[in-house]
């Protein structure tokens, strides 16, 4: 057996067996041979190069690796920091200089977003009791729509309501959506008032998420943080430009679903963000699954994980990591360089003895979320990595745009068959 395949294999963490059968028929299907030992050689060239810029030697254990993927982590943040002149995400106005930067970065993407006027009519069918006894407004929905951003309430009901009331009650209203209650309009990125920050820590406590998107709505959205951590400049530069990205796709998306007649039916199952659970075909012929969510967060060992799989969170992404790349270029001093073409990389190695080993993302994204979640390296991020890299084994053979085209016109399925 050929070592690039058992290599692939321990690096997306599945079996020889599913990596032989997926090269025997994408071989057949492409007619391009070769792809493993390519990303294999490629990957490990890259480790070989990242080595030896970080100084580790031959042989480091995963330990050092990791450590030394964290430090060079927190350099870019605190070189974005000053870079951004020293943003302040406990206040609104303190997180503007970086969201501006991200908004030149993308340019002003438009989309098909849902109206103004009709985010007003679901919250006036269903007012959200919890946002409005919060605001003051008691039971006065109308006082409420004609003094707050219609915005800031749709945030708020993320974290705020109840999610059996938004799942039941809120989100069924939107069966009844209709192409007319859509528009083009330019994607929205805010930062909400200082207040909700109080408001959603009286409700969720520490698993406040300081930062979330509404894909229907076009928006992203920032709650302004109360303690200043290592790692939130550089997460929110990087999650920032992810959202977008994501938001504009499903633009898209939602815009191919609204010339069909179940469009209600599939904007809601995609906004609901499943992951199928029923088996592959079985034939002579592959299939990938369609994981639009990254699963090792919640189960690493989910076997969905080790089957073929195409994942449209990370393929967003991919989008956020050439931003990233031009960005760097453009300011060579931020040492942001580092992590080009690192997002499908990892490696196994050693822990405390040779034999046994573990695998390391040199992911930014991964490398990030673990410094700003303060993890050890016992609860290290390794998942967008490993997505990524399915991704990659998918365009090498079939190209950017099939793997694109797949996700568009296969979501609700959960599945291709090529």
């Amino acid at each position: 057996m050929k070592p690039e395949i058992s290599k692939l294999a321990k690096l997306l963490r599945t079996s020889e067996k599913v990596i032989l059968d997926l090269e025997k028929k994408m071989e057949r299907v492409s007619g391009k041979r070769g792809i493993i030992e390519k990303i294999v050689q490629e990957n490990d060239r890259k480790i070989k190069q990242k080595m030896s810029e970080l100084k580790l030697g031959n042989s480091p254990t995963a330990q050092k690796v990791y450590q030394a993927l964290i430090r060079k982590v927190k350099e870019n943040d605190q070189s974005l920091f000053k870079h951004f002149h020293q943003p302040n995400f406990t206040t609104e106005n303190g997180c503007r200089s970086l969201l501006n930067a991200t908004r030149e970065i993308t340019g002003d993407l438009s989309g098909f977003y849902l109206k103004e006027s009709k985010a007003k009519e679901l919250l006036k069918s269903n007012p959200p009791s919890q946002i409005m006894a919060s605001l003051g407004y008691g039971n006065d929905i109308d006082k409420m729509l004609d003094t707050e951003d219609v915005f800031e309430i749709f945030a708020a009901l993320r974290f705020v309501e109840d999610s059996q009331w938004l799942n039941d009650v809120f989100f069924k209203s939107y069966q009844d959506l209709k192409k007319e209650d859509f528009k083009q309009r330019e994607i929205k990125v805010t930062v909400l008032p200082e207040r909700w920050l109080e408001i959603g820590q009286k409700f969720l406590g520490k698993k406040l998420h300081h930062m979330s998107h509404l894909k229907e709505l076009g928006l992203i959205f920032i709650i302004p943080v109360d303690n200043q951590v290592p790692g939130e400049t550089l997460y929110i530069f990087f999650m920032t430009l992810h959202y977008i990205y994501e938001v504009d796709w499903h633009a898209r998306l939602f815009e191919t679903y609204s010339r069909e007649k179940d469009f209600a039916k599939k904007m809601i199952d995609a906004l609901k963000v499943g992951a199928g659970g029923m088996p592959l075909p079985d034939h002579d012929k592959i299939s990938w699954r369609i994981l639009p969510k990254y699963l090792a967060k919640n189960n690493p060992n989910d076997p969905r994980l080790s089957e073929p799989h195409i994942n449209p969170e990370a393929w967003h992404y991919t989008r956020a990591v050439l931003a990233i790349q031009n960005f760097a270029e453009r300011f060579p001093d931020l040492g942001l360089g580092f992590w080009k073409g690192l997002d499908v990389v990892g490696e196994c190695f050693p822990l405390d003895r040779p034999e046994k080993q573990i695998l390391i993302s040199f992911d930014l994204f991964d490398n990030g979320i673990s410094l700003l979640q303060q993890v050890g390296f016992e609860s290290k991020y390794l998942y967008h990595q490993q997505e990524a890299l399915w991704n990659r084994v998918f365009t090498e053979y079939m190209g950017e745009e099939c793997l694109n085209k797949s996700i568009m016109e296969n979501l609700a399925k959960g599945y291709i068959t090529l």
